[in-house]
């Protein structure tokens, strides 16, 4: 039952090969507490559920002392919609 839930939430997106490359430069906004932190990454890697990425900036500036993240596995839905700290992830370049 589940399985099938999550087709339906697949289906309901565009195909990752078709809005990304391996290699896209990619970047999201943080939204917390503390203020909005403008992240910037590489995809490394593209399946049919969601997309690794390596961030390597923060705020324009690369791999800054206490940057908070560095490989993220994203799910789907996430990469087209956001969630409640993140937004959706859009092509760089």
């Amino acid at each position: 039952m589940a399985k099938n839930k999550r087709k339906e939430k697949v289906e309901n997106y565009p195909s990752l090969y078709n809005a990304f490359d391996l290699g896209d430069r990619v970047k999201r906004i943080y939204k917390g507490k503390d203020g909005k932190k403008e992240y910037k990454g590489i995809i490394l890697a593209i399946d049919e559920e969601g997309m690794e990425i390596y961030w390597d900036t923060q705020d324009g500036e690369y791999r800054p002392k206490g940057m908070n993240i560095a490989f993220t596995n994203c799910p789907l839905e996430e990469i087209f919609s956001g969630n409640n700290k993140y937004s959706p992830i859009k092509k760089y370049r």
